[in-house]
Order: C-alpha cells, then structure tokens, then sequence
C-alpha cells in the first residue's frame, strides 16, 4: 500500500521595519493557529462529506469516495485494518483543489519500487479518519468511523449494527461501514450514523442486517436519487431489517499503483446510505 507523509513547510519573513515586523508576527501567529485544536466527529452532519469505501473485484485494492469534501481547503486520509492479526495502515493527502467526488483506489498490500506488489488477506475491520481543514476556521475537524469486510466480520467494532448475509450473498465481496455525511441532504433528525454497504458487482444485497438503537420511529434508505422509506421490526430497540435490494452505482476512474499507474474504468455499488429517524 503506498503510504504519503506530509512535511510540514515552515514560511519565514524578512523583518524590514519594526510595523513590519508587528504585522508579520501578527499574521504568522494566525496561520500557525490555524488547525492546530482537535475536533473530532463534532462537524455538522450538513456541512459533512459523503464517504465510502468500495471494493474491487480482485479484493487487491478498494476504491476510497468522497462526495462534497471540495467544502474543505486540505483534507487528509488515515486508514487502519486488520488483516488476520496483522494491523495494517496507510496515509494520503487529497491533493488540493480537492474534485468532487473525489476518488481514489487504495492497494490492500504493499507495492515495491518495481512495481512487484504483495496482497493482503484474511481481511476483517478498520478505522478510517478524514482531517478537514476549512480556511476560515482555527480548527482541524477529525471524523473518525469504522468498517468491515462482510466476508471477515459481520458487524460493526461498536456492536450496533450486523448484517448477516443470506447464503445466495455469503461469498460476494461487500464492506459496511458507517459514513461520515450524506450524498443528499436531509432535514430529518437522524439517529446513530449512516449505514452503508458497498459491493463490487451489482448483484441484489440479500441478508438480515440488524441495528441496537432505541428511540427509532421510522428508517429509510437512498437509492440514488432520494431516501425511500425501509420496513424493519422493532424488538425492544433492536432492529430488524430484511434486504434484499438492488445497489445504486456511479461510474468511476482509478489508478492502479499495483499495476504501475494505469487507469481503469470501474463501477462502484453502494447500499445506503440507511438513515433511522428520531
């Protein structure tokens, strides 16, 4: 997996006058307080970015997507997963003016210099953390959020949400996670997080996916274009819900580090997001 550390750029300023030198230190103070104070997961849900991560075919590499994250003047990404008993991990700048929807494949491995790489496997859960740095705001907020791969682990590190695929699904490739933002915005008060489950075919998504979160009055799901109401039964604030639903998809290019840079034409399937309503 090819891993990018950032180098932090130091600006100095020639003092001409003693104003001068007041003006410079004044604005100098104020860039370097910019980002410095850690807010995590506490950005509105509005002012968010959509996030997923979506596998390929070959389970080689997954393609990270990022819906609105342009609002942002830097972001960075930090991903963590567990590979057997092996924690693995990678860093990448979102390179700046940041496209929206942003998009980028990432190696599930390591790629030598040569272009030779090795994959991982025995694939479970993971963390992923999007910096975002607004130019008008002395903060850098961190969302923080988790996925699986279904194959590995069927539910979420927290423990509130399983999806238990059907046999017809048990051997697709499919990562769930819980995603930071929105593709559309919503008005509604939501509970818990967005659920999403992406797949690398278009194949309906079959299984029993379940949710510990009381308080619950109605749910529903996005299907591309608006949120659709999903039926689900409600057993002492665990819910039930019984998939069976074709993905929405988006086009996409990415390029391949584990093939020497070239490009390639993939569609992406997304479940979700799910949204349960207060």
């Amino acid at each position: 997996m090819k891993i990018k550390y950032l180098l932090p750029v130091l600006a100095f300023a020639v003092l001409l006058s003693a104003c001068g030198a007041k003006k410079a230190t004044t604005t100098q103070t104020a860039a370097q307080n910019v980002g410095t104070k850690l807010l995590v997961n506490e950005l509105a849900l509005d002012q968010r970015p959509f996030t997923v991560l979506v596998p390929h075919p070959t389970n080689k590499l997954f393609t990270f997507v990022a819906i609105n994250a342009d609002k942002a003047k830097t972001a960075s990404l930090d991903l963590e997963y567990q590979s057997g008993d092996l924690l693995k991990g990678a860093m990448a700048t979102l390179e700046t003016p940041i496209s929206n929807p942003y998009i980028k494949a990432i190696v599930l491995g390591s790629c030598s210099t040569g272009g030779k790489c090795t994959f991982d496997t025995d694939l479970k859960s993971g963390t992923m953390k999007l910096k975002l740095n607004f130019g008008d705001q002395a903060v850098t907020h961190v969302l923080k959020g988790d996925f699986v791969f279904i194959t590995g682990q069927n539910n979420l590190p927290d423990g509130k949400v399983t999806f238990t695929p059907s046999k017809a699904t048990s051997k697709d490739n499919l990562i769930m996670l819980n995603s930071f933002g929105l593709p559309k915005t919503n008005s509604k008060e939501i509970l818990l997080y967005p659920v999403v489950i992406s797949s690398a075919t278009g194949n309906n998504i079959v299984g029993n996916l379940t949710i510990n979160q009381p308080g619950v009055t109605s749910a529903a799901i996005y299907d591309g274009q608006n949120y659709q109401s999903l039926t689900y039964t409600d057993k002492n604030g665990v819910l039930t819900f019984n998939l069976n639903n074709k993905p929405w998809s988006m086009n996409a290019t990415i390029v391949r580090d584990d093939q020497q840079g070239t490009t390639e034409s993939v569609t992406l399937y997304l479940l979700g997001p799910i949204l349960l309503y207060k």
